[in-house]
């Protein structure tokens, strides 16, 4: 499989999904000839838990990456015993959640009515504790059998994420992968229940805030914003992260105007602005083509807000022909 600059994180979802498999049955016909006869969906609908539509939306399609041989099946037996455990967790979570959401203090409301003042700034994701560290996930082409990169994403004394590896574009002789060399660190941070939590308190900031020191090597900052159906899966934002080397911070300021639309980390021509509310989670990627060590050090990631900064696109936008391969 070519994955490009793709993040595909390995970890088991948290949600179970009951479906209900179909069986293949071989029949012999004489001669020796072999007959397969599917039963199951194709001739009658089996009753499951959940009703479920065969369109492939990110509420019920189970293998939204298109990985072949992605094992959706969980025994009744393991379901069963992580019931209990997995509903207390959720419960406990969503009580949170409508605790927060009866609080007098609207923070929202008030950055979006334009009580955020100039050179106002906030930290949205640090690295002091192990909790915090549960919602980073890494990945790389060696983790899907496509390469033979590695990384690792840790914490370290002074409570800062070190994100460090090995990259080699060395494809692996399979016939499928035409290129290599990436990895990748990526949030998935869900709400009770398994929703997805957007960061909605970003829309009235300008700017990407990144405190950080590098190798010198150039990064790619994502921000993903997949939507439902299938074909909006690989849509994010990207914008380069040109890392100094040495041991001095740096704080990259970058404006969400700069934002370039890709889809599954590719740039399309047709560019359009980020729509910060549908913004789910950020990532860092190294795709440089250089093999050898890199090491990334993380402060902090957070938002900034200047308001003398005006600029709504900075990229030349167009509208296709009605009349075209593209148009309406």
């Amino acid at each position: 499989m070519n994955c490009g600059p793709y993040v595909k994180i390995a970890f088991r979802p948290l949600s179970r999904r009951l479906f209900s498999s179909s069986n293949t049955v071989v029949e012999n016909h004489g001669k020796g000839s072999a007959v397969a006869k599917t039963s199951g969906s194709l001739e009658k609908k089996k009753w499951s838990v959940f009703g479920r539509s065969d369109v492939p939306v990110n509420i019920n399609f189970p293998n939204e990456k298109g990985v072949s041989g992605y094992d959706i099946e969980a025994p009744m037996k393991e379901i069963v015993a992580d019931a209990p455990a997995l509903l207390k967790q959720n419960i406990k979570m969503a009580a949170g959640e409508i605790k927060d959401s009866f609080s007098l203090e609207k923070k929202e409301m008030i950055e979006n009515a334009g009580g955020l003042m100039h050179n106002e700034a906030r930290a949205e994701y640090r690295f002091d504790s192990d909790e915090s560290m549960k919602i980073w996930h890494t990945g790389c082409d060696s983790v899907w059998n496509e390469g033979y990169s590695r990384c690792e994403l840790t914490r370290s004394d002074r409570n800062t994420a070190i994100f460090k590896g090995y990259l080699s574009g060395a494809l692996i002789r399979d016939g499928k992968v035409e290129r290599a060399g990436w990895a990748a660190m990526k949030t998935e941070d869900r709400m009770s229940f398994n929703r997805k939590k957007y960061l909605s308190r970003w829309t009235s900031f300008s700017h990407l805030l990144i405190k950080c020191r590098g190798d010198g090597r150039s990064y790619k900052v994502m921000l993903y914003t997949p939507g439902a159906i299938d074909i909006t899966w690989g849509d994010s934002f990207a914008y380069p992260l040109h890392t100094h080397g040495g041991p001095y911070w740096q704080y990259e300021k970058i404006p969400f105007s700069r934002f370039l639309h890709t889809v599954a980390g590719r740039i399309q021509d047709g560019q359009y602005p980020i729509n910060q509310q549908n913004l789910s989670s950020i990532g860092i990627v190294l795709m440089d083509r250089i093999d050898g060590e890199f090491q990334l050090e993380i402060d902090y990631i957070g938002v900034y807000n200047d308001r003398s900064h005006e600029e709504n696109f900075a990229y030349e936008t167009y509208t296709l022909p009605v009349f075209s391969t593209h148009g309406i």
